[in-house]
């Protein structure tokens, strides 16, 4: 499996994993540029993914309340808050 495949898969899997807050979230940054073209457009010329983090916005002006806040979740997903580089928070 190729690079951008496994990142793919990756972006969706914390889709999944994030799926009672989608509602609420708008996708921003790197990611935006390979998701749009490529799956809301059918634009087959697609930019190469540069980032691996995965970056959100909160959309509208009423966002639903949750038992858990995001952080919680992933937290208990073992999602680690650390630059893959430096190994720093």
């Amino acid at each position: 499996m190729n690079d951008i495949k496994r990142l793919e898969l990756l972006f969706f899997e914390v889709l999944q994993d994030l799926k009672d807050y989608l509602d609420d979230l708008v996708l921003v940054g790197g990611w935006l540029s390979y998701i749009y073209p490529k799956f809301l457009w059918h634009n087959f010329e697609i930019q190469a993914v540069t980032t691996v983090d995965i970056d959100f916005g909160f959309g509208g002006n009423k966002i639903k309340s949750h038992s858990k806040t995001i952080f919680e979740v992933l937290s208990s997903l073992n999602y680690k808050e650390r630059h893959l580089h430096i190994g720093k928070m």
